[in-house]
């Protein structure tokens, strides 16, 4: 059993010299448009409730 664990972090190990992270700017970016579009999407689920209620309140 350690055999075959030891196996497996070396693997692990061995894919995650592969990895590529982005630098600072690039992070920084992909920050500010999840902010944005989350922003967004709050706006549009904001108005989408306001005309729902409205409308349900002529009908009620």
């Amino acid at each position: 059993m350690a055999k075959k664990d030891e196996g497996f972090f070396a693997g692990v190990a061995k894919e995650r010299k592969k990895i590529q992270w982005p630098d600072k700017q690039t992070t920084l970016q992909y920050t500010l448009l999840v902010l944005l579009i989350s922003a967004i999407t709050g706006v549009v689920i904001w108005l989408l409730d306001m005309l729902f209620a409205n409308l349900l309140g002529f009908i009620i």
